[in-house]
């Protein structure tokens, strides 16, 4: 039978769609939000009593057009060389496909499973609650992610206390070697409780955060930046070849210790105590500062990297 050229329009499962500004609204004013994720978060504390959750992203959806030139072989089957274009990305290929469009079988209908239940509102990690504790956890725990579009705006109560992992939390993989990171800086801001953030490769920025405050990072920079708020808590930040770039207010009390290959500064601090250390043969300062009356301790370690002490 005489091949026929072709041009056949196949639908993917692949794609985006316009953005969807509608939110997920969750009611917890007490316990712990424990996030398991490694994608992109811009987290605000604020005087509520639910966490609400937006998606920044545009939204997935099943399908979007590529247009697929060749011959046909079959009813389903084809030779084809294909073409998608989006943006200025493009992808060209000779192979065998299968395709079968029954897209309307679909119109109204949802997709079924824990896995899809908020993909509407363009919220693609898992959402569990349970005694005294909200859950947000990645859907897919693979051992390497580079990197990833998915951003998401969460505002969270200053009642309850924020438990942030950018690595797996199960117990199953504490010893695997998973790794993720994003290359831009998740931020939490304007936040009035508890704090504990531990991340791998992973930059944080945190804004008018008053404490008490954890972060421990393995390769990623901290930067703490103040408006209108000032230090109410400890500060514990450990950066391993990281840098820690910190903003001291007028109104702050800290009692400061800091770590890393170099100390710099353009706040009048009293130094109580300067010394170097040797590191298995890198040199490291640490040094012990005053500001005001010292009320809040401040500990600061960046491993092999650099620590910034800068005025506000």
């Amino acid at each position: 039978m005489k091949n026929i050229k072709l041009i056949f329009t196949v639908i993917f499962l692949i794609g985006f769609s316009a953005l969807n500004a509608q939110e997920k609204k969750i009611k917890f004013n007490k316990g712990t939000l424990r996030i398991c994720s490694s994608k992109q978060f811009q987290i605000e504390g604020y005087d509520g009593d639910e966490v609400v959750i937006k998606s920044l992203h545009e939204k997935r959806e099943e399908n979007s057009p590529w247009v697929v030139r060749g011959y046909a072989k079959s009813k389903n089957l084809a030779k084809v060389s294909s073409t998608t274009i989006k943006g200025k990305d493009s992808l060209s290929s000779s192979n065998f496909v299968f395709f079968n469009i029954d897209n309307d079988r679909k119109k109204g209908l949802k997709k079924l499973g824990k896995k899809n239940q908020n993909a509407d509102l363009g919220i693609y990690f898992t959402i569990e609650e349970r005694d005294g504790e909200l859950l947000f956890k990645d859907q897919n725990q693979v051992r390497f992610i580079m990197a990833s579009n998915e951003r998401y705006l969460v505002k969270i109560p200053n009642t309850i206390k924020l438990n942030w992992s950018t690595n797996n939390c199960s117990e199953e993989s504490k010893n695997s070697q998973v790794r993720f990171f994003n290359s831009k800086a998740s931020s939490l801001s304007y936040f009035k409780g508890e704090v504990e953030i531990t991340s791998t490769l992973n930059n944080m920025k945190l804004k008018d955060v008053s404490g008490p405050v954890t972060v421990n990072t393995i390769g990623g920079n901290v930067t703490i930046e103040f408006e209108k708020e000032y230090p109410k808590g400890i500060f514990s930040i450990y950066s391993n070849n990281g840098f820690i770039d910190v903003q001291i207010p007028n109104k702050s009390s800290l009692l400061i210790d800091a770590i890393g290959k170099s100390v710099y500064s353009d706040v009048d601090f009293k130094v109580l105590e300067e010394k170097e250390m040797d590191d298995f043969g890198h040199i490291n300062t640490r040094m012990k500062l005053k500001y005001n009356t010292g009320m809040y301790k401040m500990k600061l370690n960046s491993g092999y990297g650099t620590v910034y002490l800068r005025k506000l």
